[in-house]
C-alpha cells in the first residue's frame, strides 16, 4: 500500500539536502504527486503503532494519497527505548516519508489507544495495514475520517460511516448469519474480535478466545460428550468454585474502595504478556518476550510448555484466568521451539523445548490444531458460545449483571473508566499509563441484551458431508433428460451417445445449472434445491448452445473431442495443427482445469452491499496466510494472521449467493492462440480476449471467491494475476512494471473486463494446475516436474517452493484403510514412477492443501510447507474438491469412482460407483442458502450425464424407487 518516493529527488525541484531548510513542511514534495492532486489537510500530532514499537509524526492528508513524515525515533512499546528503524512493512524515501495510495484503501475501523477511542486502522487492497494513534483525541480522529469519506478519492472504501463498536455491530449481519449457521464459530468470534476493537497490530488488544476443552489427559478425545468441555457460561476465574469463594471473599472486603472500583480478578484474560507467553516461541514474539524480561528469558518454570499444565493453573492458579488467542486454532507451528531457543531447565531438570501436548493429540501439533478447531465447531460449544459471548462482548461484561456473573476485573482494564488527561500528578499519571499498558484491556463492549443462541443443526443448512456430522447414507439420482448420454432433446429424443462429449465443468447457482461439454456446447438446466416431483429438488434442461465457430476451432478442447469422435488419432491430429502452427511444441490443456466462472468483481461487489448494510472484509480476503517465507514458522496465525485477513474469512460467506438477474461470465483458456477468452453465460458472445503477456499456451485458471480476482498458469513457467471486471481494484493492485509491459505489447489498453495485475515467478517447468484461496489470499501453482509454488496474491510475493520428491519416499505404503484395486493402482505401474509431475492441487481455508501427482499419489502439506502425510489414490484422478465447510476431499477419476476422504488422514469414508457413466470429469456442490436445506454434489462424467447426490441423515429414508440409477456404495468407519 506504500509508495517509494522519486529515486532522483531532483524531478522535484528541491534538492534533498536544503529541502527542509527551503520549505520545512516541504517533505512531502519528495514524492511524485498525482495530476490534480491536493491537501486537504495536516494533523501534527499522530502515532503510528505497530506490534513492536510507536512513532510519532505528522499525517498529511491530500485528495489521493496519505503521507507520514517521521517527528521522533521508533520506540519499542515493551522497553520504551529507541530502537533502529527497520522499514518492515513500509516502502520509504531517504528521509523515511512514508506514503499510501488511497485508491488502494478498503476499510476503516475505529480503534482505541489507551482506553480511549482515538485512533484508526486502516486496510489496504494489497495487504498492509496502518494503526494511527490521533494524540489530539477522538474530534480529530472523526474529522480525519470525515474528510477521508467526502473529500478523498477512495473508490474501495466500504466501511460503515461510524466508528462506533456499538453502531457498526447493530448495523451487521453477522449475528444472523452465525445463528443460521452460514459462518462458523471461529469466523465469528473473529468477526466479534474485529468489531470490538481487537487487533494484531497493537498487542494490548490482540483477538481473545475461549478455552474449549477441559480434558487434557484423556488418550482419545470424544467430542460427544459434553463433559470434555469448559463451561463457557462462567469466564475463568469462576470456574473453580473453591478460588471463586475467596475472591468472593476478598471482594467483600474491599469497603474502602469506591464501588466501581472493586473487582474480583487483578490480572485479566488478555495482555502483552499472555500473548508473549503463548508465542514466545516464533518471531518477533521471541524478542519482545526478552526485551519484557530485561534482556533474557524469563524462569523456564513459568514459560508456557504443557497446554493441560497450563490449563490445570487456569484452574487453580490464585491470579490466573487467561483466555486463548486465535493461533490455538490456526497455527500448529506456534508450538514447536523451530528456532531452537534455549529456554531454559526447570525444576523437574528437564529442558524447556517444544510444548508438551495432550495424549489425544498423539504427539502432533497439527492433529492437536485440527481437534481443537473441530472441538470449538462442535455441537456443545454451537450451543454454548452465546454465554462466552455475554461475558466478553456481552451485557455481563459491565455492570450489575457482570457483579452476578462473577465477571469483574480492575476498573482500569474498563474503557471510560478514567480521563488520563485529568491526571495532573506526573507520578499519577504514569502508573497508571502503565497499568492500562500492561494488564489488560476489555474489549468494547458491543451488546447490551442477551446474546441469541444459535439455531439447531438440522434446522439448518449443513455441508454434504464433514468430520463433526458422520456420512451415514448416500443417495444419488442421474436424471434422464439431459443434453449427454443417450437423451438429447433437441434432437427428439435420439440417441446421440456423447454426441457433445464429457461434462468438463459444472457452475451452480440458486436456480441453474450451467454445464459445459467438451465439444464447448454449454447447457443451462433449470434447478432449485425445493423438492420436484418424487426428487428432493427441481431438475429441468433449458438451453443448449455452443460457443462461436472461431472459438471452438481454437480449442484444443474440441479438436481432441472430434478427433476422438471421428477415429482420427489425437497425436496425429495434434501434430498436423501443430505443424500449421509453425511446428511449435506446445502443450495441449483440457479439462475442467480450463473453465472458471465468475459475476466479476464489481458486480459481485454491489449485489454484496445491496444484500447487507455492512459487510466486514468486502473485497479483501483473509486467517489469513500470508505465510514469511523467511522464518521458520510465520509471525502469526496461520502463515501471516491480520486483521483484516481474518476478518475476510468470514467475507466469503457474508457474501450473497448468485442472483438470478446476474449473469455470469464464463472465463475459458486452452486455446491455440494463447488467450484468455470471457464469455457471456447468457448469450455466450466473446467479451474480450487476453493472453496477459503469457509466452504459450494459457494451461490452467483458477478464480477466487471474491469474484474479482484469478490466476492462470502457462506454459512459460509463470503464473499471472488478473483483477476480472473491477476496476478500482486493478487501479490498485496492479504492478507498475507489468502495466508498463501490457502497455507497449499493445494489451489492456482497451481491455475493460480482465486486467493483469501481477506475475508471479519461482517455477522452471510448465504450471499444470492452480489452487487459488481468497480467504487466505494464497495460490498454490504445481508443475510438471513436482514443484509446487506458494504466492501471495493481492501483493504478487513469492513466499515457497514445496519439491513433492522430497517426500516421495516418505510413505508409499498404502494405508490400511486405503481406497485402491492393486490391478489398476497407479502406484504399482512402475512406469509411473518417474511421472512426479503435479496433476491436481485442492486448498483449505485451514491452510492445508493436497496435492495429486501424476503417479497417482496423494499428498498433504500446509501452505507452510509441512509434509503431512500420503497415501496411494488408486486412480488417474480429472478432479479433486474440498467440500465446503467440511474438511473432506472428494475426487473422482479414471475408474469412475467418486471417493470421500478424511481431510486429516486421507482415510476414504466411502465410494460412490458411478463405472456405468465412465470416468469422473468433474464435481461441483451446491452453494451455501439461507433456507435450511442440505447441500447437494453434482458429479459430471464422461458420458455427459450429471448425477446429483446427497448425504441422508438419520430420519431420512432412502427409496431406490426415486433413484434413476443405482449406484455401488462402499462405506469405511470413519476414523474420528
Amino acid at each position: 500500500a506504500m509508495d517509494i518516493g522519486l529515486d532522483n529527488p531532483d524531478k522535484t525541484g528541491l534538492e534533498d539536502d536544503d529541502c527542509d531548510e527551503r520549505d520545512k513542511n516541504g517533505w512531502e514534495k519528495s514524492f511524485a504527486w498525482c495530476s490534480g492532486e491536493r491537501v486537504v489537510e495536516r494533523f501534527d500530532s499522530v502515532v503510528l503503532v505497530s506490534l513492536r514499537s510507536s512513532t510519532e509524526g505528522q499525517l498529511l492528508l491530500t485528495t489521493h494519497s496519505l503521507y507520514f513524515h517521521p517527528t521522533g525515533d521508533d520506540i519499542n512499546d515493551v522497553t520504551k527505548k529507541k530502537i533502529t528503524r527497520s522499514g518492515e512493512g513500509r516502502i520509504c524515501n531517504r528521509k523515511g516519508d512514508s506514503r499510501w495510495r488511497l485508491s488502494r484503501l478498503t476499510e476503516v475501523h475505529g480503534r482505541r489507544y489507551m482506553l480511549r477511542a482515538q485512533a484508526l486502522e486502516l486496510c489496504f487492497a494489497d495487504a498492509f495495514e496502518l494503526f494511527i494513534n490521533f494524540y489530539d483525541g477522538a474530534k480529530i480522529r472523526n474529522h480525519f475520517y470525515s474528510k477521508l469519506r467526502s473529500v478523498c478519492k477512495v473508490p474501495m472504501l466500504h466501511s460503515p460511516r461510524s466508528l462506533n463498536p456499538k453502531s457498526v455491530y447493530n448495523v451487521s449481519t453477522v449475528t444472523d448469519l452465525w445463528c443460521k449457521r452460514q459462518i462458523s464459530n471461529f469466523e465469528y468470534i473473529m468477526q466479534l474480535n474485529i468489531m470490538a476493537g481487537r487487533t494484531f497490530n497493537d498487542i494490548r488488544q490482540y483477538p481473545v478466545f475461549p478455552w474449549i476443552l477441559s480434558d487434557y489427559t484423556s488418550e482419545t478425545l470424544n467430542l460427544n460428550d459434553p463433559h470434555v468441555f469448559r463451561d463457557l457460561s462462567k469466564p475463568v476465574g469462576a470456574l473453580n468454585s473453591d478460588r471463586l469463594a475467596k475472591l468472593i471473599e476478598r471482594y467483600n472486603d474491599l469497603d474502602d474502595c469506591e464501588e466501581h472500583e472493586k473487582f474480583l480478578y487483578g490480572s485479566h484474560y488478555s495482555s502483552p504478556g499472555i500473548v508473549l507467553h503463548y508465542l514466545i516461541r516464533q518471531e518477533p514474539f521471541t524478542t519482545m518476550a526478552i526485551d519484557l524480561q530485561s534482556g533474557r528469558f524469563d524462569c523456564a518454570d513459568r514459560i508456557f510448555s504443557n497446554i493441560g499444565d497450563c490449563w490445570h493453573n487456569c484452574l487453580h492458579g490464585s491470579a490466573d484466568v487467561k483466555e486463548l488467542i486465535p493461533e490455538f486454532f490456526t497455527c500448529p507451528e506456534m508450538f514447536l521451539n523451530s528456532n531452537k531457543f534455549n529456554l531454559g531447565i526447570n525444576q523437574e531438570k528437564n529442558a524447556v523445548d517444544d510444548v508438551v501436548l495432550p495424549p489425544w493429540a498423539k504427539d502432533s501439533v497439527h492433529e492437536f490444531v485440527r481437534l481443537h478447531r473441530l472441538a470449538l465447531e462442535s455441537e456443545y460449544v454451537s450451543q454454548n458460545l452465546h454465554h462466552w459471548i455475554d461475558l466478553i462482548f456481552g451485557h455481563k461484561q459491565r455492570g450489575p449483571e457482570a457483579v452476578e456473573a462473577h465477571n469483574v476485573f480492575h476498573f482500569l482494564s474498563y474503557e471510560g473508566s478514567v480521563e488520563l488527561d485529568a491526571i495532573k500528578d506526573d507520578i499519577e499519571r504514569e502508573a497508571t499509563e502503565s497499568r492500562i499498558q500492561n494488564f489488560g484491556q476489555t474489549p468494547s463492549q458491543l451488546l447490551l441484551k442477551e446474546h441469541p443462541s444459535r439455531f439447531l443443526a438440522e434446522d439448518c443448512w449443513r455441508p454434504f458431508c464433514s468430520e463433526i456430522f458422520p456420512l451415514r447414507q448416500v443417495r444419488c439420482w442421474t436424471p434422464h433428460k439431459q443434453f449427454g448420454g443417450s437423451f438429447s432433446p433437441e434432437s427428439g429424443g435420439s440417441n446421440t451417445s456423447k454426441a457433445h462429449g464429457a461434462v468438463l465443468s459444472i457452475h451452480i447457482s440458486t436456480d441453474q445449472i450451467i454445464a459445459i461439454y467438451a465439444d464447448l456446447n454449454v447447457g443451462t438446466f433449470r434447478w432449485s434445491n425445493l423438492p420436484g416431483g418424487d426428487t428432493p429438488f427441481f431438475f429441468k434442461t433449458d438451453k443448449l448452445r455452443p460457443l462461436d465457430t472461431r472459438v471452438v476451432s481454437m480449442s484444443a478442447t474440441a479438436i481432441l473431442t472430434s478427433s476422438i469422435h471421428n477415429n482420427v488419432s489425437t497425436m496425429d491430429r495434434i501434430s498436423e495443427l501443430s505443424s500449421l502452427m509453425g511446428g511449435c511444441d506446445q502443450s495441449i490443456p483440457t479439462g475442467s482445469k480450463i473453465f472458471g466462472f465468475t459475476i466479476g468483481g464489481s458486480r459481485k461487489e454491489s449485489a454484496n452491499r445491496k444484500a447487507a448494510t455492512t459487510r466486514m472484509g468486502l473485497t479483501n480476503k483473509r486467517p489469513s496466510v500470508r505465510p514469511l517465507p523467511t522464518r521458520t514458522m510465520p509471525k502469526k496465525g496461520l502463515a501471516g494472521l491480520s486483521t483484516r485477513n481474518l476478518n475476510a474469512i468470514s467475507s466469503r460467506t457474508l457474501e450473497v449467493t448468485l442472483r438470478p438477474d446476474i449473469t455470469p461470465f464464463l472465463l475459458s483458456c486452452g486455446y491455440w492462440d494463447g488467450t484468455i477468452k470471457v464469455h457471456s453465460t447468457d448469450s455466450l458472445s466473446l467479451k474480450c480476449s487476453a493472453t496477459g503477456g503469457h509466452r504459450g499456451p494459457i494451461t490452467c485458471i483458477s478464480i477466487g471467491d471474491d469474484g474479482g480476482l484469478m490466476v492462470t498458469g502457462g506454459d512459460d513457467a509463470t503464473c499471472r494475476v488478473w483483477v476480472v471486471d473491477h476496476h478500482d481494484m486493478a487501479v490498485a493492485l496492479t504492478n507498475p512494471y507489468v502495466q508498463t509491459a501490457l502497455k507497449n505489447s499493445g494489451e489492456g489498453e482497451h481491455n475493460k473486463i480482465l486486467c493483469c495485475c501481477h506475475v508471479l515467478w519461482g517455477h522452471e517447468s510448465s504450471v499444470s494446475c492452480l489452487a487459488f484461496s481468497s480467504d487466505l489470499d494464497v495460490v498454490l501453482s504445481g508443475a510438471i516436474d513436482g514443484v509446487i509454488c506458494v504466492h501471495s496474491v493481492r501483493s504478487g510475493d513469492f513466499v515457497r517452493s514445496v519439491r513433492v520428491d522430497d517426500s516421495f519416499e516418505l510413505n508409499r505404503t498404502k494405508s490400511n484403510d486405503s481406497y485402491s484395486d492393486d490391478s489398476q493402482s497407479c502406484g504399482n505401474d512402475n512406469s509411473f514412477h518417474e511421472c512426479t509431475g503435479v496433476r491436481l492441487l485442492a486448498l483449505d481455508t485451514t491452510g492445508t492443501f493436497v496435492a495429486h501427482m501424476e503417479d497417482g499419489m496423494l499428498y498433504i502439506y500446509t501452505v507452510n510447507g509441512v509434509y503431512l502425510c500420503s497415501t496411494d489414490s488408486g486412480d488417474l484422478l480429472h478432479t479433486m474438491e474440498i467440500c465446503p465447510n467440511s474438511e473432506m476431499l472428494v475426487t473422482g477419476g479414471d475408474r469412475g469412482h467418486v471417493v470421500m476422504r478424511n481431510l486429516s488422514d486421507l482415510g476414504v469414508r466411502c465410494v460412490l460407483d458411478l463405472t456405468t457413466h465412465g470416468p469422473i470429469r468433474c464435481i461441483s456442490f451446491t452453494p451455501a442458502e439461507s433456507i435450511p436445506t442440505p447441500q447437494y454434489m453434482i458429479v459430471g462424467t464422461d458420458d455427459g450425464m450429471m448425477t446429483v447426490v446427497d448425504a441422508c441423515s438419520d430420519n431420512e429414508s432412502m427409496p431406490n424407487a426415486h433413484r434413476s440409477e443405482t449406484c455401488i456404495l462402499r462405506n469405511f468407519q470413519a476414523l474420528h
